[in-house]
């Protein structure tokens, strides 16, 4: 014998069955879009090794090729557009020279990364038009401007210490005397860490802020520059820049000094 079931409970039951359903089907949907953000995360990760011959993934934004005002450096402070580091946009003969750097290998701390150019967007700040860089998310980042290996000028290399990629979540533990390996060209180039600086950037002076970024420019002989924030956890959060600076291997003389440069710090 079967019981009739009221008309309105049946509606209802339809309802929440359809409700169920549909809210079953958002939650494979959104688990299908979580897995894929992961799966393209692990992926990028795997890229960006040193030793796969999978592509590079590329920088975020477009490298500009727009050169209106002298060169200086992008500074090293968090003031940014859009999370991006602001500088003076680079003249036409910094613009023109491209990046070779393909591979940066460090085995004192585990690093064997692809390199990319990173370049920047041309974007107005307080009325001006300035240089907005561009970030490697998972390999290291050549600026773009900067000089490559063999050229006798600085080679400058940066990379996050956190997020996805973290190639330089270990840079602050780098020592004088370790090596660093930079493929360019089909050539590998063989350099030695002088010196591992931790400056302080958040709450100092202007005057300081230009000292460091000062570390970012062109040099008279040839050196390494390395970069990433510091401490990438706590209450001082990204406060302080690593910056570690190395010679070519046999090389007798120490780190030349800073050369007077027109790379300021906004």
């Amino acid at each position: 014998m079967s019981v009739q079931l009221p008309e309105e409970l049946g509606t209802c039951t339809r309802l929440f069955w359809t409700l169920g359903n549909a809210l079953l089907l958002l939650g494979v949907v959104l688990l299908l879009y979580v897995g894929g953000v992961y799966a393209q995360a692990e992926y990028s990760r795997y890229a960006a090794r040193g030793d796969t011959d999978a592509p590079a993934p590329r920088a975020v934004g477009v490298v500009a090729r727009e050169a209106p005002v002298p060169f200086t450096a992008p500074i090293l402070s968090t003031a940014s557009i859009d999370g991006q580091i602001a500088g003076a946009i680079p003249d036409a003969a910094r613009a023109a020279h491209e990046s070779t750097v393909t591979r940066v290998v460090i085995p004192s701390i585990g690093v064997d990364s692809k390199a990319v150019e990173v370049g920047w967007e041309v974007k107005e700040q307080n009325g001006q038009q300035v240089a907005a860089w561009q970030v490697a998310e998972y390999a290291v980042g050549q600026h773009r401007g900067s000089a490559n290996p063999g050229e006798g000028d600085n080679i400058v290399l940066a990379g996050h210490v956190g997020g996805y990629g973290k190639v330089f979540k270990n840079l602050f533990y780098v020592r004088p005397g370790d090596q660093i390996t930079l493929y360019s060209a089909g050539q590998q180039y063989l350099y030695v860490v002088q010196e591992r600086l931790l400056l302080d950037e958040e709450g100092v002076s202007p005057e300081q802020r230009a000292a460091n970024a000062r570390y970012i420019a062109p040099t008279n002989s040839e050196v390494v520059t390395l970069l990433t924030c510091w401490p990438p956890t706590g209450p001082d959060k990204f406060r302080q820049r690593v910056v570690v600076r190395a010679v070519p291997f046999g090389a007798n003389a120490a780190v030349q000094p800073l050369s007077q440069s027109n790379w300021t710090a906004r």
